[in-house]
């Protein structure tokens, strides 16, 4: 065979294995869930452990375990000596259930139980024969469903609140008005940073009480308030001198992305901030790729999505009337922080 025959071959093959990652990808998200519900990672992080021991411990069958084990190994959440299988320090810091950055939640209760099945959806709505409406109001249609989602989004949102209350300079601001603020996540984490700072979470009626509770829970009712509406429709609180937006923007079309930087520039007094937080992409649009495919997974919560550019958002701060624009990556191959102020 020749050299450029085994050339073909090899990009071939190369090729379709990067095709089958892709197709393949649903199994691999699948494995990471169910070993979240055994507790797998838990069971670990004391005490690696065989294959009978971990069947005892997890009151598992030993073939779909040993099955399991072995996806978590090529996926490296595991590692295994060859005998006693271990956690990655990936897997013991972030799906070990009493680790302070644990995110398993987020995993299980939003994207496993609530956004994974509804991604079919998007396919209907891509094709054009949608029936069901998807947005974020009908999606928390129950209080059970609600609070499931608002908690993961709570186990999700902490390390980057956390991240953003060590990395940015709150000093300046006296009170945070956070828009579409969730489970609070933000606002907690930035007045315990900053004790002369107060806060105001707006959201839906039905998620607000849910952030009310783990705002209780959090000890920090006397300074931060919730209030409920739609932040697209209803009035904002008043008194903030800072604007959050986080993981907002990106879930509405360029209409209503102007109408709410327009409704900020005239909210703040002069000096305010506004502080974009959001799934961005670069302005080549070729990524971050977890960007990209979490805003495609995005859709199935709200059909209005958008894919912007990071440019594209700072330009629109600038067309609202903001001056001192400032963009930087925040989170890595995921979100972008854009910086801004009222003159």
């Amino acid at each position: 065979m020749s050299h450029e025959a085994f050339s073909k071959q090899d990009i071939n093959s190369e090729a379709i294995s990067s095709i089958s990652a892709i197709a393949y990808g649903f199994m691999g998200s699948q494995a990471l869930f169910s070993a979240l519900e055994l507790g797998l990672f838990t069971a670990l992080s004391n005490e690696p452990s065989d294959l009978d021991a971990l069947t005892v411990k997890l009151g598992a069958p030993v073939g779909p375990l040993r099955v399991l084990l072995s996806t978590c190994l090529a996926l490296r959440l595991l590692s295994w000596d060859g005998k006693r299988y271990f956690n990655s320090p990936a897997a013991q810091r972030f799906l070990v259930r009493t680790s302070r950055s644990y995110i398993g939640d987020y995993y299980l209760r939003q994207i496993s139980s609530i956004l994974y099945p509804k991604l079919p959806l998007v396919r209907s709505l891509l094709q054009g024969d949608l029936t069901t409406s998807l947005d974020y109001a009908t999606t928390l249609v129950d209080p059970w469903t609600t609070e499931e989602f608002i908690r993961g989004q709570h186990a999700g949102s902490f390390g980057p609140a956390a991240l953003l209350a060590r990395t940015y300079d709150f000093s300046e601001s006296s009170c945070l008005l956070d828009l579409g603020g969730g489970s609070g996540a933000f606002a907690i984490e930035i007045v315990k940073r900053f004790p002369t700072l107060s806060a105001m979470v707006f959201d839906l009626p039905q998620v607000v009480a849910v952030a009310e509770q783990i705002i209780q829970e959090a000890g920090l009712t006397s300074r931060i308030n919730c209030t409920g509406g739609d932040l697209r429709e209803d009035p904002w609180p008043s008194g903030a001198d800072l604007i959050l937006l986080s993981y907002i923007v990106s879930c509405y079309e360029l209409p209503t992305v102007q109408a709410l930087l327009a409704h900020a520039q005239a909210y703040l007094p002069s000096g305010g901030r506004l502080l974009l937080h959001d799934f961005a992409l670069s302005a080549d649009r070729s990524g971050p790729s977890n960007t990209a495919l979490f805003l495609f997974g995005q859709l199935c919560a709200s059909a209005q999505t958008q894919a912007y550019s990071v440019d594209e958002l700072a330009v629109a701060l600038q067309e609202a009337g903001f001056t001192e624009v400032v963009t930087q990556p925040f989170l890595p191959d995921l979100t972008f922080l854009v910086s801004a102020r009222k003159p």
